[in-house]
């Protein structure tokens, strides 16, 4: 790098100074770098000096960039998500943490740090939303005060600190997010959608922004009837939207709405619209009964008019002379809709052909409608003496064929030899389209026929072969043995009563039905049909997806319409999903459409098979539940009100293509379930069904009998006992005996004489085989067994006798019945102080009853404990209490914890007690624990650091004397130095002082090594190490200096030697004289 060079002589002294300038830019990559001065003098010498780069980064140059809006509102109580995303140019660092600030000057106040502190008035209410690894910053704000207004906040994304950089050229202010809290809450937004009309749907939404999803506010509309649909959008980044939509069907009555918008801390707004509903009026419409009328009968002809306000009834009148009208207004059933009806009656004349019967309408509101009929009179001859009857349109399909269904009739008898001609309708001239024996236009040549027989007055007209070029062409018959040219058409127009072809180029979709609903293992029908116009050659309908026959019939509908039919029946099966019906017709087009089947699957019984009946104490008893239904995929979850028995599921198919499936329940009754419902429910996707039994249970009691013997030995046996199901019991048992010599053996069995314990294991059933132990001794008279993996059953009654060698002997109260437990007792925990103090002591016991003293219960614990001990109470004869006691120091963390006692019973039967403390106090219990190691610590690093500095000074001064070794020390004053004051060795006659001896530094002085310099030296020796200067070992090597002064030439050449601990006073030497004119300073 370039470097400016400065060379100038010092002001009022001797010397010289050369400044060279070096002129950088600092990276990043500097930063602990040395930065090296070299100086070569002209005599060869050299010097350098190092200096350590410490570069503060740019903050221009951070690697990341994060993007933020640059305000964001929210309410005073609620709170806001400030949207960030941040990007690393290159990889992003792992176990990046994100620390939000409060922008300021000078400062860096942190508003949310994971590992740190927070400024006061955001403590507890910042956290992050999102995840650091996906390149999510964003920052939470709850419970917003007016003393967040107007605050701005920045992310900082990096693992070096932020005052690690500088911000030279750079405003954190820029890049915040400034927060704007509002005390109000904002009206919400109210509008209709789209115009009201009455009778129509109406839709009104209300919508309100806010910045905190979490808690978003309540919208309630006012005023009208329906369900409100309510939705919450993200409009942009931290802004949402909710929004209540209601639709409903306006009515008359409807005058307002109005949207209440209420916040969780407790602000509201609300606004009121106007609805402003429209009366509609729909347009008239007159329909009669056929769309012919025939001369001299009577006809009606009915004019409508539809609106939805009652205010605008209207009043209906009729263009056709006197003839009376009657007229009803009454409102549709099930709608919002008024309607009057006008009926006008009358009987047609040849001279009302073609004459319009008009209906006005006049409403209240000042709104006129009118609507007309062309009455089309059918006359019996049409003056000829013959007339017809054909249908206004028919449709046909390209490429198949149609017929037009035509009748005649004469006024009089029929001529003979009659034939029928069919022309196509033009203004000029008559084109025959068929005509026997004749010549007909070309596009019909060869594809028209008459159907029927002219004797039985049948006209039809068969076309074959049909193409787009007929479509809309108007063809009529004529029926006399005079030609059409014979007649004039004066008044007359052939278009009346000519039949149009209406020529379709695509299949029509067939129509698809299944009859009733289709239910598995039941009988489905379903039909598909088509209507055309060709008997002769009709579509092919065939459907797919399900098995079965197909029944086709054909039916004429109208004249010229004939509808196709397939029916198919089969059985409904679980996999039939769809059906579908695809119709060929002869010129090639297809058409198809398929719908699904919904088959449902019906639920078909639940029962409970063995009711459980009169039931006693302890004895259990296995109840069976039965569901049957008939798809797989509908298998129902069985479940018991009594959650803690043994249950078991068995699934299977019938025969008859049905399943069930059977919960066998292991149900072990007590005397506080008397009167309780015992209930089987089977849960389906679409509901559930259940079915219950009432309990009965009674108590225990003990066959009179039972422990009858003529034996006058007592024994001490507990009438009942319970028990544990799965875990193990012991029975208490002791016995008395007169003689002196004891039994040999003691057995146990059940009323039937099953042996459950016995010495001799083959003689034990195999039920219990392995599970029972004689625990007591014989000889004492204890005769306590214990039963090991109790099952369910096991209730006995199971009685003890002895034997004394071939003798048997038998006792009184010597049987007893096992009453069993399906669920452990809950343990029993000691109080504890709703609130605790982290780092406090807490002593806890926790106990629970057993009847097995062979494997009592142990305890397990949530929380590490400092001491435990377990003790055993006997609370009754057999009946065990263990408690667990522990002590432990509550750890730190505020809020609520749970405190666990879980006792674990023989066989990992378990049960568990929970309590919840309330913590506080962690702050100071962190304190108080860190205390004892930091003030030491601290206080150790303080002298530490005090040592260092000192010794940091005292060098830096001991170098900075050195470098200035090479100048001259200034003259000082007259005033003689205290030494001199007190020295014997100098007189007192100097005009001045002279400069003063060169200082040694503290090692020379110690040093066996004369100081070898005989004046000021334009060059410093090399240092010798610490440890040659304490040396004894002085090498006798020559040592020649040379110094020159003016008027005097000294020469010492010689090997030097001085004491091992010279005193500085013995070599003091007397300064010379001062001289102006040297230019020299040494000490000669």
């Amino acid at each position: 790098m370039p470097a400016s060079s400065d060379t100038s002589k010092l002001s009022g002294g001797a010397q010289w100074r050369t400044v060279s300038t070096l002129t950088f830019t600092a990276s990043a990559n500097d930063n602990g770098r040395s930065l090296i001065c070299y100086a070569r003098f002209a005599g060869g010498q050299t010097r350098r000096a190092t200096i350590i780069l410490r570069v503060k980064r740019n903050i221009l140059n951070l690697g990341w960039s994060f993007t933020a809006p640059a305000t964001i509102t929210g309410l005073k109580g609620s709170c806001l998500t400030i949207p960030c995303k941040f990007s690393y140019k290159n990889s992003q660092p792992k176990d990046l943490q994100v620390i939000w600030y409060l922008y300021q000057r000078n400062e860096y106040p942190a508003v949310y740090n994971q590992e740190g502190t927070v400024i006061r008035k955001f403590n507890g209410r910042t956290s992050l939303t999102g995840s650091v690894t996906e390149k999510n910053c964003s920052l939470k704000i709850e419970r917003l005060e007016m003393s967040h207004n107007h605050n701005q906040l920045y992310p900082w994304i990096d693992k070096n600190t932020i005052t690690s950089y500088h911000t030279k050229g750079h405003s954190f202010y820029d890049g915040s997010t400034e927060l704007i809290v509002s005390e109000h809450a904002p009206e919400p937004q109210l509008s209709i959608i789209g115009i009201l009309r009455v009778g129509e749907q109406g839709t009104v939404s209300c919508s309100v922004q806010h910045t905190c999803f979490s808690a978003p506010p309540t919208l309630t509309l006012k005023g009208l009837p329906g369900i409100d649909q309510n939705m919450d959008t993200l409009v942009s980044e931290g802004i949402w939207e909710s929004k209540i939509v209601q639709t409903w069907t306006v009515e008359e009555e409807h005058q307002s709405v109005s949207c209440a918008v209420n916040y969780p801390a407790g602000q509201s707004a609300e606004r009121s619209i106007p609805l402003n509903a429209e009366c509609s009026i729909s347009p008239l419409n007159i329909s009669s009964t056929s769309d012919e009328f025939l001369e001299g009968y009577d006809s009606k002809v009915t004019c409508t008019a539809l609106y939805t306000c009652h205010k605008n009834t209207p009043t209906l009148t009729w263009n056709y002379g006197s003839v009376a009208a009657s007229t009803n207004t009454k409102k549709v059933p099930g709608e919002t809709q008024w309607k009057t009806v006008s009926i006008l009656s009358f009987k047609s004349s040849p001279s009302d052909n073609g004459r319009s019967v008009t209906c006005f309408a006049k409403f209240n509101g000042g709104q006129t409608q009118e609507v007309s009929i062309r009455l089309r009179v059918k006359r019996n001859i049409l003056n000829r003496g013959w007339s017809f009857t054909a249908p206004s349109t028919i449709t046909g399909l390209k490429g198949s064929c149609l017929i037009i269904p035509c009748k005649f009739s004469y006024k009089n008898s029929q001529p003979n030899d009659l034939q029928v001609m069919w022309y196509l309708y033009q203004i000029n001239g008559f084109p025959a389209v068929f005509k026997q024996g004749g010549n007909v236009i070309s596009k019909f040549d060869g594809r028209t026929s008459l159907i029927g027989s002219v004797v039985e007055q049948n006209c039809s007209l068969k076309i074959e072969r049909l193409e787009m070029s007929h479509n809309h062409d108007r063809l009529y018959p004529w029926i006399d043995k005079n030609a059409i040219t014979s007649y004039h058409t004066v008044g007359h127009s052939f278009y009346d009563g000519s039949t149009e072809l209406i020529v379709s180029e695509h299949a029509p979709e067939p129509e698809l039905n299944i009859i009733g609903t289709p239910r598995v293992g039941e009988q489905g029908t379903v039909s598909c049909s088509v209507r055309h116009t060709c008997i002769f050659a009709p579509p092919t309908v065939t459907l797919n997806g399900i098995p079965g026959k197909d029944r086709i019939t054909d039916t004429l509908v109208s004249d010229g319409i004939w509808e196709r039919r397939v029916e198919q029946v089969w059985e409904v099966k679980e996999e039939h999903q769809s059906v579908a019906c695809t119709v060929s017709y002869s010129g090639g087009q297809k058409a198809t459409k398929e719908i699904p089947l919904n088959v449902e699957c019906p639920f078909q019984e639940i029962t409970m098979n063995e009711p459980p009946g009169e039931l006693t104490e302890g004895m259990a008893k296995n109840v069976t539940c039965s569901v049957i239904f008939k798809c797989r995929k509908n298998t129902p979850s069985v479940i018991w009100n009594y959650n803690n028995m043994q249950s078991s599921l068995n699934t299977k198919q019938t025969p008859n293509n049905t399943y069930t499936i059977v919960s066998n329940l292991t149900f072990i009754p007590s005397l506080s379930d008397d009167g309780k419902l015992l209930t089987c429910t089977a849960q389906f996707i679409s509901g559930e069904f259940s079915t219950s039994a009432t309990l009965t249970v009674k108590q225990y009691e003990r066959d009179p009998f039972e422990n009858y013997t003529t034996s006058a030995l007592p024994a001490d046996v507990p009438l009942r006992f319970s028990a544990l199901t799965r875990s193990c019991v012991v029975i208490p048992c002791s016995f008395q005996y007169k003689d002196d010599e004891p039994m040999t053996r003691g057995i146990w069995s059940k009323k039937s004489g099953d042996i459950v314990f016995h010495n001799g294991q083959s003689y034990v059933i195999d039920h219990f085989k392995g599970r029972t132990k004689m625990l007591g001794n014989l000889n004492e008279g204890n005769c306590s067994l214990e039963i090991d993996d109790i099952k369910p059953f096991d209730n006995g009654p199971f009685c003890f006798y002895a034997e004394k060698g071939h003798e048997t002997h038998t006792f009184n109260n010597s049987c007893v019945f096992i009453i069993m437990k399906a669920s452990p007792e809950k343990p029993v925990m000691t109080p504890v102080p709703k609130e605790v103090d982290a780092g406090s002591t807490i002593t806890v016991s926790c106990s629970v009853t057993h009847t097995c003293s062979s494997h009592p219960p142990v305890f397990s614990w949530s929380v590490s404990h400092l001491t435990s001990e377990v003790s055993e109470i006997m609370m009754s004869r057999g009946t065990w209490q263990t408690t667990s006691t522990i002590t432990f120091i509550v750890t730190e963390g505020d809020g609520v914890r749970n405190l666990t006692c879980n006792a674990i019973f023989w066989r990992n039967r378990e049960q568990a007690h929970t309590v919840s403390l309330n913590v506080k106090g962690s702050l100071m219990y962190q304190f108080t624990s860190a205390a004892p190691v930091a003030f030491p610590v601290s206080f150790v690093a303080l002298i530490i650091i005090t040592l260092a500095a000192v010794f940091a000074v005292f060098i830096w001064r001991k170098r900075k004397h050195t470098n200035e070794s090479l100048k001259p020390p200034p003259r000082p004053e007259k005033r003689r130095s205290l030494w001199d004051r007190l020295s014997r060795r100098y007189t007192d006659d100097r005009d001045r002082p002279p400069r003063p001896e060169k200082r040694r530094s503290i090692w020379s002085r110690f040093s066996r090594k004369e100081e070898d310099r005989m004046a000021w030296q334009h060059e410093r020796k090399p240092r010798q190490s610490f440890w040659s200067r304490f040396s004894r070992r002085q090498d006798c090597t020559a040592n020649i200096s040379v110094a020159y002064t003016k008027h005097s030439s000294n020469v010492t050449c010689g090997a030097v030697s001085k004491p091992r601990c010279p005193s500085p006073k013995d070599n003091r030497r007397r300064p010379s004289p001062f001289n102006p004119e040297n230019q020299l300073y040494g000490n000669l």
